[in-house]
């Protein structure tokens, strides 16, 4: 069924919104029924809306409704001006269109129209019926709860199952990465993205899955920040270069320490003791040619001692002492230079290569260490020598690594080299860290959210909404090769002359016209049959409006049973079928539609079927929307609340107004629903007016106001005073019941009464304002005295228009 309908422009339609403008008193939103009647006074938009829905039925846009935009949405998915080619709503309307398309002989009897022949099912074939009947017992129904049809529905409910559980895991993950893609990625200046969508947060995603890929450690992003923030750094001169001399120096020194010497004389206690000797030795320097007594002690010094200590301490011994001074000052020079071997610092390099160089610097400061203590003891050896001038020293082995030693400055060469280099590929390398940091970060996340377990779950959820769909899609394929198949054996019983007959049959038994007859004749060629109207036997012309509006419309009662319209769930919509026809026609006509389309049939359970999905009727007629109110109403199960179910009503009331030059869809006033009387409408228009304020709003009950006013005083006074005095006095009834004595008002009543809904006599007044203040000072005269003369008829009008009482 089709719920609503939105109109952005077509015809006098244009900006409807159903969820604004269909509501009730309680503001809540009233969608079309299975049963709908509509009402609208001539040229209030009636036949536009039916266009709307002959557009789903011919698949097309009326010629000069180009560029029209509207929105029908029902259980089978929306249908715009855009899908008519693809919706799956079989509709079938009886408007002026159709009349125009198939029976174009009523609208052209004199151009030579033509009347499109048509077939229903003719003769019964008890083999076909019977293949047609196990195919729809194939198919079943919903509602019988049995079939393809019922299977369908199952496999419907279970595929938009799994494709709203698909499209929300999906949608979930995509708003996740959306909001994550513009949030903390795009947002944030240190990436410098200013447009980052879904897909490419997807791509860097996909590259931190990739082999190879390593996610940067916190010590790695710090150096990547830091680099950032990096300016360019002038180039770093020269290289690092060490020269260990360990080796010649202990080559220089091992002769000494192991230079075997002699005293010519030697002094025992000297040899026994190093520690004497050397102090002797020292005091030597401190006595020789300066004074004849001992320093420490005042006494004098014995008269050979200078021969004894010569004997003792030989040239050689002086020679051996002065070459291992010499030994130990370069060994000392040596240490000394080990603290500015390196000339570097950290602060000259780049920030990746600051941490490598700090690293090397670092280890090769340790392995000079290990170099500067074997110097160390290389002349602590020298030191030991020459304090015991004549006792050899041994050397032990180096423990210094020369070749780690140069590893380190080969590598921190290899970085001054890279670092010198990164000034030209500064900015490129910013962008490469950028880009990790980025990656790093869409990493993390990823992490966080179980983006791979997210993905693998919606894979899966998307193979069960495929198979859903498929399933789904096999079932309808089936049930569509069916229903071809039940066309196709319709097809053999079509009898385009039954057609004639059935248009003929309905014009006689509902009304009584024996005379007007559709006869089916066989074409020029003897193969095809055409459709002639004739009135006793011979060729009809000159048909009155009221013959043509039957004909038509018997027309299409009898085209709902043609092949391609029976059997199927039709949308029928039947707009004004009622023009120019008498009281009896109008009521024959409410018979048709009631007894044909609207009367359900009883199955064998004791349930109703029906004959439509849904039906739609239009009228401008007070009569007809009267007979209307009696159509047998379709019920609906709606919930009764614990489970339970109970029977409703399935049927709206609405109306359609023009306001100006625009139309509207609003739900029917309780005094045209429930009382159906013309006398409750030109009451309410009166009542419209009673607010001057109000024609700021809708102006159509002002500019209406004279005729209304006239109607509704002439039907209320006459039922008020029967009886007339002076027949010569047009005004008798409106003076007596508003008293002769109030000349003013009588006055300004005629004038409205009769001025406002005249114009031959005053032509000018059709070319000036409607005067609103005028107006609305009437409407609360009339409405005044009529509250006077009776507050319970006054209030039970009032009660009937929807308004409150009045009260005072």
């Amino acid at each position: 069924m089709i719920n609503q309908i939105d109109i952005a422009s077509f015809g006098s339609f244009q900006g409807l919104e159903w969820k604004k403008s269909v509501r009730d008193s309680g503001k809540t939103v009233k969608l079309f029924q299975r049963l709908n009647i509509l009402y609208g006074r001539n040229y209030s938009g009636k036949t536009t809306l039916s266009r709307v829905f002959r557009a789903l039925e011919t698949r097309k846009l009326p010629l000069n409704y180009i560029g029209s935009s509207f929105t029908v949405t029902g259980e089978k998915g929306a249908v715009t001006d855009a899908d008519l080619l693809t919706h799956n709503y079989d509709v079938r309307v009886y408007n002026r269109d159709f009349v125009t398309d198939n029976l174009s002989f009523l609208v052209n009897q004199e151009t030579g129209g033509v009347i499109k022949s048509f077939a229903i099912v003719g003769e019964q074939n008890k083999e076909i019926d019977d293949a047609i009947a196990a195919i729809e017992a194939k198919l079943g129904s919903v509602e019988g709860k049995a079939g393809l049809r019922y299977d369908l529905e199952a496999k419907k409910k279970e595929r938009d199952r799994t494709k709203s559980a698909h499209s929300t895991a999906l949608n979930g993950l995509e708003q996740k990465l959306r909001s994550h893609a513009a949030e903390k990625i795009k947002k944030n200046p240190l990436y410098g993205v200013p447009v980052y969508t879904i897909d490419q947060i997807k791509r860097d995603i996909a590259s931190t899955s990739k082999p190879g890929f390593n996610a940067l450690t916190h010590e790695e992003q710090a150096s990547k920040l830091t680099l950032l923030k990096q300016e360019a750094l002038p180039d770093i001169e020269g290289t690092l270069a060490i020269t260990l001399k360990l080796e010649s120096l202990k080559a220089a020194a091992e002769p000494l320490l192991s230079k075997a010497i002699t005293p010519t004389k030697a002094i025992e206690e000297l040899l026994k003791d190093s520690a004497l000797q050397l102090w002797v030795k020292q005091g030597i320097g401190h006595h020789r040619g300066k004074r004849d007594t001992y320093a420490f002690c005042r006494q004098d010094l014995p008269h050979d001692i200078w021969q004894v200590l010569d004997e003792h301490f030989s040239k050689e011994s002086d020679d051996l002492e002065t070459a291992l001074d010499a030994a130990i000052a370069s060994v000392t020079d040596e240490i000394k230079s080990i603290a500015g071997l390196n000339p570097f610092t950290g602060a000259q390099f780049y920030a990746d290569e600051r941490t490598a160089f700090e690293a090397s610097s670092k280890a090769l400061l340790e392995a000079l260490g290990v170099y500067k203590k074997d110097l160390e003891y290389l002349k602590k050896s020298l030191e030991t020598r020459k304090n015991n001038l004549f006792q050899r020293v041994l050397l032990k082995p180096p423990s210094h690594d020369a070749k780690e030693i140069e590893k380190h400055v080969q590598d921190i060469n290899a970085l001054i080299v890279t670092s010198n280099g990164k000034t030209k590929t500064l900015e490129k390398d910013k962008t490469a860290a950028i880009n990790a940091l980025r990656l790093a970060n869409v990493f993390a996340f990823a992490h966080a959210i179980t983006y791979d377990k997210e993905v693998a779950r919606i894979a899966n959820l998307k193979t069960g909404a495929d198979t859903a769909g498929t399933a789904h899609t096999e079932a309808e394929k089936e049930i569509r090769d069916a229903e071809s198949e039940v066309q196709n054996l319709r097809a053999k019983q079509k009898d385009e002359r039954k057609g004639a007959e059935r248009v003929n049959s309905l014009l006689n038994n509902f009304f009584g016209h024996d005379g007007i007859k559709l006869e089916a004749r066989d074409g020029a060629d003897g193969a095809t049959v055409k459709f002639e109207i004739t009135r006793n036997g011979r060729a009809a012309y000159n048909l009155s409006e009221g013959e043509c509006s039957l004909i038509a419309f018997c027309y299409f009662i009898a085209k709902l049973e043609d092949p391609e319209s029976k059997g199927k769930e039709l949308i029928i919509y039947i707009d004004d079928p009622i023009s120019s026809l008498d009281g009896n026609h109008i009521f024959f006509m409410f018979s048709l539609i009631e007894s044909l389309i609207a009367k359900p049939i009883r199955n064998a359970d004791g349930s109703n079927a029906y004959r439509y999905k849904q039906l739609f009727i239009s009228t401008h007629n007070l009569d007809f929307l009267k007979y209307l109110k009696r159509l047998s109403i379709p019920k609906k199960k709606i919930p009764a609340g614990e489970g339970k179910m109970k029977s409703a009503d399935d049927h709206e009331h609405f109306m359609i107004e023009r306001n100006g030059g625009s139309s509207n869809i609003l739900l029917m006033p309780s005094y045209l629903k429930d009382y159906i009387t013309e006398f409750h409408y030109l009451f309410h228009q009166i009542y419209k007016c009673k607010d001057q304020a109000a024609a700021a709003d809708t102006h159509e009950p002002f500019f209406g106001f004279g005729n209304n006013l006239r109607k509704f005083l002439e039907a209320f006074l006459f039922f008020k005073f029967p009886y007339h005095d002076d027949k010569n006095d047009a005004f008798e009834r409106i003076k007596k019941f508003f008293g002769e004595e109030e000349d003013t008002a009588v006055a300004l009543v005629n004038r409205l009464n009769n001025e406002f809904s005249h114009l031959e006599a005053v032509p000018d007044r059709g070319f000036k304002p409607v005067e609103i203040p005028e107006i609305a000072k009437v409407a609360n005269y009339v409405l005044d005295k009529i509250y006077a003369a009776d507050k319970v008829q006054y209030n039970a009008l009032l009660k009937s228009i929807g308004e409150p009482e009045r009260v005072g």
